[in-house]
């Protein structure tokens, strides 16, 4: 719908400029001719009007997003530059498991998917997309791991979405007859 909404108005939008530029010129020329000071009767009528309430001061409900962000935007330190060079790296690996320790005390092992100038992606689970982990979060140098453990518990997370879609399939061909037929109603 969006697409063809853009290409209708790019198309409308220089006929119409073509075709109005006297309708445009004119509202440019009335402005033009606005006062730019105030004559004497102006200035006296401005004086005798009371002057108006204080404003009240307003509490913010809210701060714009960027406002919050500000933290996270200083520079890399050397070192956090150093962590996101070797991240780059091992993410040129796409089997290479890795092992992060954050500066909260958590401990990550998995791939590296995605790298930012500010942030990476670290897939631990197969079924899940990653945690975003910013290279100002890290306590050390990530290194890498051999991660025997995380590939076996990968391999049974994907073996068990072979066993229940293999377990659903069954009861998908007995049970969609019946509801076809209206023995089953919802």
């Amino acid at each position: 719908m969006r697409p063809i909404f853009s290409l209708v108005l790019n198309m409308a939008l220089p006929i119409v400029l073509f075709l109005f530029p006297r309708t445009i010129s004119a509202q440019t020329a009335e402005l033009a001719q606005l006062p730019t000071q105030l004559t004497d009767q102006q200035s006296r009528a401005l004086q005798l009007v009371p002057p108006a309430a204080p404003a009240r001061t307003s509490f913010a409900r809210h701060k714009w997003p960027g406002f919050y962000k500000s933290a996270y935007n200083a520079p890399l330190t050397p070192r956090q530059v150093g962590y996101r060079q070797s991240i780059v790296g091992f993410a040129a690996r796409h089997n290479q498991f890795v092992h992060v320790r954050l500066a909260n005390g958590k401990v990550l092992t998995g791939n590296i998917t995605f790298t930012s100038e500010d942030a990476f992606l670290i897939q631990t689970h197969v079924l899940s997309s990653g945690r975003r982990v910013r290279y100002r979060e890290l306590a050390e140098a990530p290194r890498p791991v051999l991660a025997v453990g995380a590939k076996t518990v990968r391999g049974l997370e994907v073996t068990g979405l072979v066993v229940g879609c293999i377990a659903v399939i069954p009861l998908a061909v007995v049970i969609y007859p019946l509801i076809a037929a209206g023995v089953i109603q919802d």
